[in-house]
């Protein structure tokens, strides 16, 4: 399949029955397709055009799709290409993607596309993020031969191996205006999710990967000179953290606080990077991930009806039994810090579409505020399906 071609869309509007919203499935349920990762910039500003991925005839690819008429252009081809790790730029021209051993910058009018970082031989790279304005990038780096033998298939088996293997890390900051990049900081801990503090490019969260019960603590940051890495906050065995991202005006790193034993305990929680002051912001339904959108108005989240952490499901654990469980999409209003079911997700949760992720709902919102955008495999294969917020204000 050829970067350039067109492939159509078929929107699919319903119902949702237990919530009245109103939903467009976006993609087709007889093949695998997904968003970028949820705090990926992956609409142009005014929201008109998504970035996603789609596996057609065998090969996952990432395209541009056009949420008007549902028209989606193909942006790349060949093997090798990380199909959660695209971003649309913030001019809305290029996106950033990376394939094999290389982080690419593609024009979305020409289909061209340069290099601008390669990642050395021996490591792999991934669970990168940039500044606001596309200049700076930091990439998470890991020593091939640190890594544990890596079986073949979509289990979550890997997770607490690779933890346990505690593989040689790094993380590599990138300027991509001048071409120059140097390591951070390396340790033998396996790092994940670099995310740069928006107005602050220097400063970089990251976390501590694995299981919650196996790792020393979740949340950390450094300085991009690699001075005052610290911790967060400490993190007993039986807490689980999650799924950290940066308030867009960087005031705050926001977190999904959750124990798994006494009161079982759920709720939003702030913390001040400066001060490292913690804020518990409001209870909340047990959400796998969440976000907030670009004013800080509303956040979002996916709530998990099975009370068992997502990498220790088993098949039988989601199989389908007709019971409604709490796997809803929350719309969070921030200003009454209320939450509200905005429609029934329904995933399954399986790792069973070829990538561990890829039943995972990791709502977002576009660009524009307007429109909440997740995943679900309810129909069958993972399916994009997206929200008009505007519905509640008529």
């Amino acid at each position: 399949m050829a970067a350039g071609r067109i492939i159509r869309n078929n929107f699919k509007e319903f119902t949702d029955e237990l919530t009245g919203t109103k939903v467009t499935r976006l993609t087709e349920p007889d093949h695998v397709s997904h968003h970028m990762y949820f705090y990926n910039r992956m609409t142009t500003a005014d929201g008109s055009r998504l970035l996603y991925c789609a596996e057609l005839e065998g090969e996952r690819q990432l395209y541009l799709m056009d949420l008007h008429t549902g028209d989606a252009v193909q942006l790349t081809e060949g093997d090798g290409l990380e199909d959660y790790g695209g971003l649309i730029s913030a001019e809305d021209t290029h996106i950033f993607y990376q394939q094999k051993d290389g982080l690419w910058k593609l024009c979305l009018e020409t289909l061209e596309k340069e290099c601008v970082y390669r990642i050395p031989e021996g490591w792999n790279g991934g669970n990168w993020g940039m500044s606001q304005d596309n200049r700076f990038m930091a990439i998470v780096e890991t020593l091939k031969s640190s890594l544990p033998e890596r079986k073949k298939g979509d289990s979550w088996d890997f997770f607490a191996l690779t933890c346990k293997a505690k593989p040689h890390c790094r993380i590599v900051y990138v300027d991509l205006q001048t071409g120059s990049s140097h390591t951070v900081l390396e340790d033998d801990c396996w790092f994940g999710h670099a995310q740069i503090r928006p107005g602050d490019p220097d400063t970089i969260m990251f976390c501590h990967e694995g299981p919650y019960d196996l790792i020393d603590a979740r949340l950390w940051l450094v300085q991009s000179d690699g001075s005052n890495y610290r911790c967060c906050r400490e993190q007993p065995s039986d807490l689980i953290l999650t799924h950290e991202f940066w308030l867009p005006d960087g005031s705050k790193l926001a977190f999904v606080y959750r124990e798994t034993t006494g009161s079982k305990e759920e709720n939003i929680r702030m913390i001040n990077p400066d001060t490292m002051e913690e804020e518990i912001f409001m209870p909340c339904s047990p959400y796998a991930h969440f976000i907030c959108d670009k004013r800080n108005r509303y956040m979002v989240g996916d709530s998990q009806g099975s009370d068992v952490p997502i990498h220790l499901l088993e098949e039988t654990d989601e199989e389908e039994n007709g019971e409604i469980k709490n796997d809803f999409i929350y719309l969070v209003d921030v200003e009454k810090r209320e939450e509200r079911k905005l429609c029934y997700h329904g995933t399954s949760w399986r790792a069973v579409h070829g990538n561990p992720q890829d039943s995972h709902p990791h709502p977002c919102f576009t660009e524009d505020n307007r429109y909440v955008i997740f995943v679900s495999d309810k129909e069958g294969k993972p399916c994009v399906y997206r929200v008009d917020l505007e519905q509640f204000n008529k």
